[in-house]
């Protein structure tokens, strides 16, 4: 009697997490509710590039069947190793497929590398420049910008203005100073501009807000892959940006998969329907469903 009583209490633990879904694993996939919108699309269709500071080998090769490029827009070659982390950071938490449990938004999307940031996170507009040059060239779907700048240049200007000519969705970070104007090129028409939230759904504190910002997502406690392949939490618009980017890979793919035209307007006008800078509990489902 004694054994059968145990082997039911094994069972019993063995099977407590049986219902246990990706929602379950951080709290922003439950904000998001992001097991149903799986349903709807995980992002195949779409390619993301990230104008960062690159990718670590490491991580690299964990997603080495989703990268389908790399570009170093500093030095012209392919070598984007990347020594600072943010880079490696972004791309997992935008397109992380699970390993080292690590999951981002849109998991089955095609990523492409594009180091244009130094080892130190400074920027050279230059290679900013080059660097949305030739994700134009690549034909992505969707470029992420983690990152901003108090000065406005106007050859990025002019470059990103034909990348959404192009039907490419830019989204960019709005900053991380507590300001009430957001940064370029976040602050440009056209571009999805992305505060961030806290646990709660609350502007995040140090967000940079502007009234004609597009988006807010979660950036509090956001888990992320490091150099070395170790799980670290973050927070920042950064963050928002690439959770947002992810949105977006999901929204594009069911749109394309279900033959429902799109260009960013609609996509700009679809978001700002959700209220995401104003409401602290969103239905992220609802543009699944039309």
């Amino acid at each position: 009697m004694k054994k059968l009583i145990l082997v039911l209490f094994m069972i019993i633990l063995v099977c407590s997490g049986c219902s246990s879904s990706i929602n379950d694993k951080e709290y922003y996939f439950k904000q998001m509710n992001l097991k149903h919108l799986w349903e709807y699309s995980k992002g195949e269709s779409q390619t993301i590039a990230f104008i960062d500071t690159g990718i670590s080998n490491e991580v690299k090769e964990l997603y080495q069947n989703r990268i389908i490029d790399t570009y170093n827009s500093i030095k012209y070659n392919n070598n984007v190793v990347d020594k600072h982390g943010h880079g490696t950071q972004m791309i997992s938490i935008a397109a992380g497929s699970g390993e080292k449990d690590i999951w981002g938004i849109a998991p089955k999307s095609k990523i492409i590398v594009i180091k244009a940031i130094g080892e130190e996170g400074q920027e050279n507009p230059a290679s900013i420049l080059k660097a949305i040059d030739y994700a134009i060239s690549k034909k992505v779907d969707i470029i992420n910008m983690s990152f901003g700048s108090f000065v406005s240049n106007s050859e990025i200007k002019n470059k990103i203005k034909l990348a959404l000519t192009n039907n490419i969705t830019v989204v960019a970070s709005t900053g991380d100073y507590g300001n009430k104007d957001s940064l370029f090129p976040a602050n440009m028409e056209g571009v999805v501009s992305v505060q961030a939230k806290d646990e709660n759904g609350s502007k995040w504190q140090y967000s940079n807000t502007s009234k004609n910002d597009v988006a807010a997502f979660p950036g509090v406690e956001i888990n992320s892959l490091t150099l070395d392949n170790k799980k670290v939490k973050m927070d920042g618009t950064s963050e928002a940006t690439a959770i947002a980017s992810g949105y977006i890979a999901l929204l594009r793919d069911y749109y394309t998969e279900n033959n429902i035209n799109f260009n960013n307007n609609k996509i700009i006008k679809d978001l700002k329907s959700l209220q995401l800078t104003q409401k602290k509990k969103v239905n992220y489902i609802r543009l699944f469903k039309k």
